[in-house]
């Protein structure tokens, strides 16, 4: 087994939004990270295809004792219904191949996961809730989660919502909307689809967090208990002083694809006891 003092950690896809924070903020706090790049290079990084390779083609691979999965977490959840095959193949079969290596070399994981497990009936779910997905998408992380329960040692599963951030160049659900209501003289927003976001730079922290006290299990992680699309929007367009260009509407009027369910909202009192949390407003 590694040695816990010498963390060395490996983000899978620290390119994107999720992956890119999380490196530079591991970075900050002085911790011995490495990323992987597949189309966007980026320096001091390795080029790994999550798809095709094998980890033992990275030369640090032996060294490491974490790997977070960072790609593939946005995904539209149209975007998975539709391709459902493809998403299967890779998302699902060729993640549970890399958890796989994972466990043989003694490596900790850390899952990210999604609120789309839960079906959207009850809302305030807990680490322990029943999962129930109603979409593709929910089915795939369900399928995971079991397999690394079922599977692996030492792990880490944080199950989250939508991630935020004030960074332009994340173009973040903020960056959506404010773009949607500049551009647009009346935009719909949903009021009855209710999810708890998070800001990245908090789930960064959390993630630090719980590396650095050797935790493992299910954790969920979010900024705001609840809100709707709407009242995020309103919010935001009010700021702007724009607030007269944004309209209600209900979530099924949208003409979507994946089933989504209303009631999303992630209970994370479990993380905040833990680490003696304490929400700031949205418009803090």
């Amino acid at each position: 087994m590694h040695n816990s003092k010498e963390k060395k950690i490996l983000i899978l896809g620290a390119t994107g939004l999720v992956g890119s924070n999380l490196y530079n903020f591991l970075k900050e706090q002085k911790l011995q990270v490495y990323g992987t790049y597949f189309k966007n290079k980026k320096k001091n990084h390795f080029k790994f295809d999550v798809f095709k390779d094998k980890l033992d083609k990275l030369k640090i691979i032996n060294e490491i004792t974490h790997i977070i999965f960072a790609f593939a977490i946005n995904k539209k959840l149209d975007d998975v219904e539709r391709n459902f095959k493809i998403e299967n193949k890779f998302n699902y079969k060729k993640t549970i191949a890399l958890l796989s290596e994972c466990n043989k070399k003694k490596i900790k994981v850390l899952y990210i996961s999604s609120d789309a497990v839960f079906d959207g009936r009850k809302g305030n779910y807990f680490e322990n809730s029943k999962t129930n997905p109603i979409n593709k998408y929910g089915k795939i992380k369900v399928r995971v989660e079991k397999h690394i329960q079922d599977n692996l040692h030492s792990f880490l599963i944080l199950r989250v919502s939508k991630f935020l951030s004030l960074k332009k160049k994340d173009n973040s659900l903020i960056f959506q909307i404010i773009n949607s209501v500049k551009k647009n003289k009346k935009s719909s927003f949903a009021f009855d689809e209710i999810f708890s976001p998070i800001f990245v730079e908090d789930f960064c922290n959390g993630v630090f967090s719980l590396i650095q006290n050797n935790k493992k299990g299910i954790f969920h992680l979010n900024s705001i208990n609840k809100i709707s699309r709407y009242n995020l929007a309103k919010k935001i367009s009010s700021y702007l002083k724009i607030s007269n260009r944004i309209k209600k509407c209900k979530i099924n009027s949208l003409n979507l694809i994946a089933k989504r369910g209303l009631n999303m909202n992630l209970n994370s009192r479990k993380y905040d006891s833990m680490f003696k949390i304490k929400k700031k407003s949205l418009e803090k």
